[in-house]
Formats: C-alpha cells, sequence, structure tokens
C-alpha cells in the first residue's frame, strides 16, 4: 500500500526557515519542517510547502 501526499505550497512566504530562525525544527523523513502558525513548512523546489 502507497500513500500520495499533497503538494499544498504556502503562498507568498517570504521568510526563509533555517536552524537558529526561531521556529521549531522538526526532522521528518529525508527533511526537516519547520513548525510555523500552528502547522509544519517543508522546502520543496525553492518555496514552502504546508505539511
Amino acid at each position: 500500500m502507497s500513500t500520495t501526499t499533497a503538494h499544498h505550497p504556502h503562498p507568498e512566504h517570504a521568510h526563509q526557515h533555517a536552524p537558529g530562525c526561531g521556529h521549531v525544527a522538526i526532522p521528518h523523513n529525508d527533511h526537516v519542517d519547520y513548525a510555523h502558525d500552528g502547522h509544519r513548512h517543508a522546502s520543496h523546489d525553492g518555496h514552502w510547502d504546508d505539511h
């Protein structure tokens, strides 16, 4: 059984998450998500996705 995750870009998100940016980093599989305003952001092809 496989699961497909929908792609949900976060529009107009100018903040660049990185270690020390002030948001909680959450390791997730092969990348790091950042907790932001009640949801998680994940870097994807030059933008941030809501995760």
